[in-house]
Parts: structure tokens; sequence; C-alpha cells
């Protein structure tokens, strides 16, 4: 038994061990090809035009757009920038992005853009985060480009940046490249999350010990995957209505903690701590709060969205605070600690990554927020998930340990088979479900001359014939029925199903053939001699079963006779 745990816990161990270094060999590989993919933009058709755009239609008052809140108009809540275009001898594209503003573009006054999003009451007031996708024709060559950015909140929530002008192609092909490291980094942890859940779903994964502590630690690495997704900003070039994503990316920020509060639940009971559930409660409450302001009109997801965050990081340190301290006790206690370690580690880099990011967005508005924060929750998610399966792992061995010990309790140790104990419990079962089978048909089975082999030759030699018959009896009757060796030399085979009479007789040709193949070896000191009997109980109550039992042993015992008087 101990091999075969031994055994089992190597491949386990293996199998993890591969999994990480293929993970964090994905990322390499990507940091590798990062610097090569920002060299190939490059040298794509089309330029930035960010820093080219004015105040003014004459070019004279240059514009830093990461200062267009500064030079916003506060009463009429709308800014205009210029472009001078360069002669054009085909059409070309700009492409910027915006982010919780209207813009118009114009060239004279004719408007030959606007951002268009389908509106409900239901959304955010904003467009949200969105890339500005407009064909410039050739025959406005040389024209004065005028962007108008109409204010939606207040002047620190105004940005347009990334003004790319060229082929649209080459464009979006670019930003793809560009984000590529984060795009790969989101699929993992979707990727992830999803193993994570289907993996708890199993129904061989766990046992009445099954805590669902995967489940929760698959639902915040998807749910973060997600986030990230969009925070690429290049997911908006794939759906016609952006501001759904606007509204998933902030509804994720607001309820994403909670998970990781039900997995140390899980773990640790956490909820248990009176801080820490009145912290839940908040958590939880917030996101509803938020509902009832959207629904009202009152206010958006996006105004709320600060104090959301502000939640988050209060009970991101509580956790590690909390873990913290539970590594100082289990270690004073001197109980294992590397599944709380892998938990405040994994919490830690999360934490730290969000508040540096976090940190450096309220400087300036940066065009993917995860930034960091993505390789934070990547290393959350995988640490969790370790120190999930650490428990998860001492779950199954505590089952494998229990499937053993079931099956040497209903096993015969020499032949095998099943032993007398599963042979009743069967017999027990079939009569109170007298529903779960149309036929029963019961072989008995006898092996003669055992007690003259075990006395002329040795219990080897009669333990060799017990394991031969044995043989005989699963290679035949086996195929039809179950087998148990009920006695020292005495067998059983009960067949179930329909025209098990039929089955019998398939059986007997079978068993007979193997008893003349083996009598004709002549290495064998002895004869195989097996009596059998059979009998089907067509009527399934315990009276019955018992009777056909009587019959089925008594035709044996004739049988028996018979074959005494041919040797």
């Amino acid at each position: 038994m101990k091999k075969f745990l031994k055994r089992e816990k190597s491949i386990i161990t293996f199998l993890y061990i591969l999994g990480l270094v293929g993970m964090f060999s994905i990322l390499m590989a990507i940091c590798i090809s990062r610097e090569k993919q920002e060299q190939k933009i490059e040298q794509e058709t089309y330029q930035n035009i960010t820093a080219s755009w004015t105040l003014d239609r004459e070019g004279t008052k240059p514009v830093e757009v990461k200062k267009l809140g500064e030079y916003m108009d506060t009463e009429t809540g709308i800014l205009s920038m210029y472009y001078q275009l360069p002669e054009m001898e085909a059409d070309i594209s700009l492409v910027y992005r915006s982010k919780d503003v209207y813009t118009r573009v114009l060239i004279g006054e004719e408007v030959i853009y606007e951002t268009s999003v389908y509106d409900s009451r239901f959304y955010n007031r904003s467009p949200g985060n969105l890339w500005n996708v407009l064909n410039i024709n050739s025959k406005y060559s040389g024209k004065c480009l005028e962007l108008q950015i109409s204010m939606v909140y207040d002047t620190k929530a105004i940005t347009v940046d990334s003004l790319l002008l060229g082929d649209k192609a080459d464009i979006i092909l670019g930003l793809f490249a560009e984000n590529m490291f984060g795009i790969i980094v989101s699929l993992l942890l979707i990727l992830l999350g999803v193993v994570l859940i289907v993996v708890d779903c199993l129904p061989s994964y766990g046992r009445s010990k099954k805590h669902h502590g995967l489940w929760w630690v698959g639902v915040y690495a998807f749910l973060t995957g997600v986030w990230s997704l969009i925070e690429t900003n290049v997911v908006q070039f794939c759906v016609e209505d952006m501001r759904i994503l606007q509204l998933i990316d902030n509804m994720i920020m607001m309820i994403d903690t909670i998970p990781l509060f039900l997995y140390l639940n899980t773990e640790y009971k956490i909820l248990k701590n009176r801080g820490m559930r009145a912290l839940a409660y908040i958590l939880t409450g917030y996101p509803l709060l938020c509902v009832v302001m959207q629904y009202s009109g009152i206010k958006d997801l996006h105004d709320m969205l600060n104090g959301g965050l502000y939640i988050m990081l209060i009970a991101d340190f509580a956790m590690c605070t909390w873990l913290l301290c539970r590594f100082f006790k289990l270690k004073k206690k001197k109980k294992p600690v590397l599944n709380c370690f892998l938990m405040f580690f994994g919490l830690s880099c999360c934490c730290s990554c969000t508040i540096f990011e976090t940190f450096r967005s309220l400087r300036v508005d940066r065009m993917d927020r995860a930034g960091l924060i993505r390789i934070g929750m990547l290393i959350l998610c995988i640490c969790f998930a370790i120190g999930s399966q650490i428990d998860t792992y001492k779950i199954v061995e505590q089952g494998l340990k229990y499937d053993l010990i079931s099956k040497l309790a209903y096993s015969d140790g020499l032949t095998g088979l099943g032993n007398r104990t599963a042979y009743l419990e069967q017999l027990e079962f079939y009569g109170s479900n007298p529903k779960e089978i149309m036929q029963l048909g019961i072989v008995y089975l006898d092996v003669n001359n055992l007690k003259m082999v075990n006395d002329s030759q040795g219990h080897e030699f009669g333990d060799e014939l017990i394991k031969g018959a044995a043989k005989i009896i699963e290679d035949s009757f086996g195929h039809f029925g179950k087998s148990y060796r009920i006695g020292g030399d005495e067998f059983c085979v009960l067949i179930t199903g329909i025209d098990v009479g039929e089955k019998y007789k398939r059986g007997v040709s079978i068993f007979q053939q193997l008893i003349d193949e083996v009598n004709k070896v002549e290495s064998h000191t002895f004869d195989v001699q097996i009596a059998h009997g059979f009998a089907v109980c067509k009527e399934i109550t315990k009276e019955r079963i018992e009777e056909t039992i009587a019959i089925a042993d008594s035709e044996m015992y004739q049988n028996k006779t018979k074959l005494k008087r041919r040797a």
C-alpha cells in the first residue's frame, strides 16, 4: 500500500512541477519576444501624431494630451484641438483611444465622425474606454482636422490619447502586437480559471470532505482574466457595443475580492473572525449599493468605482495581515505552514502590484491599468491553486487508503475474486432490491481433491490448485457474472439479466474447454476437477434466493459424485 501511495504522490508532484515550469516558460518566452514585436511595430505604415495637435487652427498652441482636463472649458464642457492633415495620395485612417468622453471629428463644418453608442439608462453615462476608427478621404488632403471632446464626468476623467494616422489594418495589428504580453497572460488566467472550475466539478475529484476551494480560486482566476483582457484595450476592436465592456470591467472590480474571502473561509474559516466577517459584509454590500444607485440613476458604477477600489485594497491588506498572523500561529504550534505561506506570498504579490499600479494610474491615466496587476494576479492564482491542492491531495490520499482497505475487505487474498463477505452482501442487496435485476442465476462450484493434494504434495501445491481453479472460473463464468470464493475450495458465480440459463451454458462450454487444456499439461502432478451446479431464481425474494442456492448446491454435489466415479 505504501509503495502504491508513494508512486501516486510522485506522479502528481511531477505533473505539478511540469505545469508550473510550462507556465513560467510561456511568460519568459513572451518577455523575450516582446522586444522583437516592438521593433517590428516601428516599421509599420502608420505614425503616432499624439504630440502634433494644437489648440488653434494656426498650429501655434501645442496640446499636451496628458493634461487635457486643464484646457477644458468647464462651462461648455467641450474642448477642441486641431491637426493639419498631410498631403495624401490615397485614403488613410485615424485611430485614437478615448475614455469617458464623447468625441466628434470635423473638417470645416462637416462632421466626418462622432461617437455612436447604444443608449440605455442602465449603462454608465460615458461610452467607456474605446478605440475610435474613422476613414479620412484623400479629398481632404492638407486640410485642418478638428477633434471635439465633450466632457461626461469631470476634468480629471478626460482622456484622448494614442492618436495614430495611417493604414487601419497595420494600426490594429500593431496594437495587438504591442499588447500581446497582456493578452496572453489574461488568456492564461482565464484558462487556469476554467481548468480549476472543471476539475472541482469532476465527480471523481473530491469526497465527503470536498470544500470547493478550487472552485473559488477558479472563479477568481476567470474573473481577473476577463478584467485583465478588457484592460488591454484590444477587445474593443472585436465587439460592437463597447459600453458593455466598460460595465463588465467595473463590475468585476467591484466583486473580484469576494471569491478570495470565500476561498480563505473554506481553508481556514476566516469568517469566524468578527472583523473579517464585517469586512466581508462590506465587500458584498457595496456592489448591491452600486446596483441600487445605477438603477435609480443617482450615480453609475464609474462614479462609485474609487470606493470599490479602496475597499478592495483594504480587504487585500486585511487578508494579508490575517494570513501572516495565521502563519506565525501555525509555526509556533509546529504545524504545516507551506499552504499558509503560499497564500500569503500570492496575496502579498497581488496586493503590492495593485497598490503600485493604482498610484501610478492616479498620477496619469494609463491605457492599460492592469499592467503589473495581472502578473500579481497570476502569481496569486498559481499559489492559491497549489495551496488548495495540498489539502486536496491529503483528502485524495485518504481516499486511496480507504479504497485499498475496502478492496482488501471484499477481496480474497489468494485468488483476487470476491470473498464470502462480498458474496453475502451482494445476495442481501439483490434480496432487498428485487427490481434491480430480472433473473438471478447461481452457479455453485467445488474443487475436488484439494485435501489429497495438500496432504501428499504440500499446501503450496494446494494453493496453486485453488488459484488455477479460480482463473478457470473467472475466465469462463466471469464473462457473464460476478465470481466469489466463499470457502476453502468452494466458489460461486452470480449471473443476472435476461436468459441467465443461456449465459450459463456458454460459460460451461468455455469452462470445460479450459479444464481440458490445463489437464493436458504434463508438468502438472494432479488433474484439475471442479464440480458445478446451477439453478435459476426468477422471483427475486430473500426466501427464493435461499431456495435457489440450495438447489444449485445439490446440483453441484451430484456433479461432484459423477466426477469421482469417472476418476
